[in-house]
């Protein structure tokens, strides 16, 4: 699957109050289920006095591995409205974490989903989060005489991973698929030739937005 998707680039967390009960929602970065449960259980012991601590998580880049739990809240008002923004937000390797304490007002169930969507949307919306694109990457080997035109045409329109400097320069780019062949032209042309421009393989990379 080669379309873009979004992830948090670290742990946060954001508190709502609806009709006196608190929501607060922890975002994890996960990289497996193993892992998304392990945060769990270290999350539940942080707010073990809590009513409900209750969670949706999706933890592959193929959007295919999938979890969720109410933790004793009403079927369906809390895990699956909780996945449900991940998804339609397009986020991936991601854990959220809704912990309740009960305010002393019963929200009902239309009332539970909405706070549980609204933790999780607005705790998404308070992140720091990044977007990743399928991407090719590249090693380009120039003189330091074209260092900085090459890396100039390189940065409109792909990003710089590393760049090398000993008897010559070598900068290692990523950059979209549709870009990838006007680009490396560009810096062939740049360089009158010279430069040496190394395919290295493609995959998932998280751009500056």
């Amino acid at each position: 699957m080669k379309d873009c998707y979004y992830c948090v680039k670290g742990e946060s967390e954001h508190e709502i109050v609806i009709n006196k009960s608190r929501f607060i929602t922890t975002l994890v970065p996960v990289g497996s289920a193993e892992q998304a449960f392990d945060e769990i259980k270290r999350i539940s012991k942080k707010y073990s006095d809590a009513t409900h601590n209750c969670y949706a998580f999706i933890s592959n880049r193929e959007n295919t591995e999938q979890r969720f739990s109410d933790d004793g809240e009403p079927q369906g008002t809390a895990g699956i409205p909780m996945l449900e923004v991940l998804k339609k937000r397009n986020f991936r390797m991601i854990l959220a974490v809704v912990t309740r304490y009960f305010g002393g007002i019963k929200l009902g169930a239309g009332g539970l989903v909405g706070a549980y969507s609204k933790s999780v949307s607005d705790a998404l919306d308070n992140a720091d989060t990044a977007r990743f694109d399928y991407a090719k990457f590249y090693l380009v080997k120039c003189d330091y005489s074209d260092f900085r035109k090459i890396s100039d045409e390189i940065a409109k329109t792909a990003q710089t991973v590393h760049t090398e400097y000993a008897d010559s320069v070598e900068i290692k780019f990523a950059c979209s698929e549709s870009e990838a062949d006007s680009l490396t032209e560009k810096l062939t042309d740049l360089s009158s030739g010279k430069a040496i421009i190394t395919y290295t393989g493609e995959g998932f990379f998280g751009f500056d937005k």
